[in-house]
């Protein structure tokens, strides 16, 4: 009973903090809840790779409205989910790097709250890309596929999450890895990376399964070491924007294999 108490504990931490799924109760964010959280965390994923796949069968089926007008409101879809929090992340990370200052000065910049040139070029081009690479998808490539993608990021965050190490002493994101048990995660990231991976190769092939996996091993611990040089480890922001990056490169990927 206690192990399912955490477990669902965790489960409505991960809608709580990675999404706007709104949560009406009170949870304990302690070391057994933010394990569980980050352990369950892919479950936010195959939600938002679920409800976006529907959607997108549902207007090419229903309607007959072209496909960059449903890329449009895929993409649309999956950022009111996390409520813009990664695209947040995305925009502050892209005004710290571009800045060209030091560590400090760049994690300095990315707790202002405002947006700045480069934040917003980041931006656009993110937003443009995502869009861009789902139009030319969604005509041919396998649904379960598309709904892979956002399933696949947060299995690369929760890896990342626990293997990163914080760049802020304080903050949110600094808590909480803090409170991660790795023993737990990372076996629990390897069970759910057979799960997308056997589905990926049951519905869409083997070529796709191999690229997903090889594609997210190796652009997390390319970000890893990223984030240490120019940021001397990880924050909510760079989590944030590796996410939404991570979705990208997945669908680009696909553009390739599937």
């Amino acid at each position: 009973m206690r192990m399912a108490n955490r477990a669902l504990g965790g489960l409505l931490l991960a809608f709580q903090f990675f999404s706007s799924i709104p949560v009406h109760k009170e949870i304990d964010v302690k070391k057994p809840q933010v394990t569980a959280m980050y352990s369950l965390l892919p479950v936010v994923g195959v939600l938002m790779g679920a409800i976006t796949s529907a959607m997108i069968w549902f207007l090419q089926d229903a309607t007959d409205i072209g496909p960059l007008l449903i890329a449009f409101l895929a993409a649309s879809t999956l950022w009111a989910m996390t409520g813009g929090l990664h695209l947040d992340g995305l925009a502050d990370t892209g005004d710290a790097y571009f800045s060209y200052q030091d560590k400090d000065k760049r994690l300095e910049i990315m707790g202002d709250p405002r947006i700045g040139a480069f934040g917003a070029m980041v931006l656009i081009f993110a937003i443009a890309g995502k869009i861009i690479v789902l139009a030319e998808l969604i005509p041919s490539v396998s649904l379960i596929a598309l709904a892979a993608v956002p399933a696949a990021s947060r299995i690369g965050l929760s890896i990342l999450s626990v293997a990163a190490k914080p760049a802020k002493t304080e903050g949110l994101a600094a808590y909480f890895q803090r409170q991660i048990d790795g023993k737990t995660i990372v076996p629990a990231m390897f069970g759910w990376s057979l799960v997308v991976l056997a589905t990926l190769f049951i519905f869409c092939g083997w070529a796709v399964a191999l690229a997903f996996f090889a594609v997210v091993a190796f652009a997390t611990v390319a970000y890893k070491k990223w984030c240490d040089k120019n940021f001397g480890g990880v924050t909510g922001d760079l989590l944030g924007a590796y996410a939404e990056g991570m979705e990208l490169l997945l669908w680009g990927t696909l553009l390739f294999f599937a």
